[in-house]
């Protein structure tokens, strides 16, 4: 993945670690659709790269970014209140 965008979290655990989202850039795929690869280092289950797809690079960037935001906020570690982005803490 050619990463475009990066964002690391602190997860409020003993001992801290970090929480690393990764979006690579936008490619179009052979149907014409536009996919969007992106990854969560670090939260359980999601170490490995997955992508969204959208109409062109827009939606796709567009759509991944909601995704990433819902699978971060839906995380057991951020309803615990342990994920936080240092920006805001």
């Amino acid at each position: 993945m050619y990463e475009i965008a990066q964002r690391v979290l602190t997860l409020l655990t003993e001992p801290q670690r970090e929480v690393t989202v990764t979006v690579g850039l936008p490619y179009e795929e052979p149907t014409g659709e536009w996919s969007c690869p992106y990854r969560i280092d670090g939260l359980a289950g999601w170490e490995h790269e997955r992508k969204v797809s959208g109409a062109d690079s827009i939606q796709a960037l567009e759509i991944v970014l909601t995704v990433v935001r819902s699978a971060l906020e839906g995380s057991p570690e951020a309803r615990e209140g342990l994920l936080v982005w240092e920006e805001f803490t």
